[in-house]
């Protein structure tokens, strides 16, 4: 057993693969917005199924939440049903 397997194995284990999800759909965060668009957003918590996302303008605001269901399918393909809904806050 590589240490990948073993580290994968003591997660899931440990009840901490969400922590490690949760992690990694925050440092995804430019594949699903574009680097222009995460350079002035950022993830901030994941709770309940909702993603919540710090923005740093109102423009910005509508301009992603327009694409809210592509960046939701995203997340998807990659994670499953762990994100069920988006907020973003100004």
């Amino acid at each position: 057993m590589n240490l990948k397997e073993l580290v994968g194995r003591f997660v899931s284990q440990s009840g901490k693969q969400h922590l490690m999800d949760r992690q990694m759909l925050f440092e995804r965060w430019p594949e699903y917005v574009g680097p222009m668009c995460a350079q002035f957003s950022k993830c901030v918590d994941l709770r309940n199924g909702i993603l919540y996302v710090q923005v740093q303008n109102a423009a910005l605001k509508f301009e992603l939440f327009g694409h809210k269901l592509q960046i939701l399918k995203k997340i998807e393909a990659d994670f499953g049903p762990m994100v069920k809904d988006i907020m973003f806050r100004t």
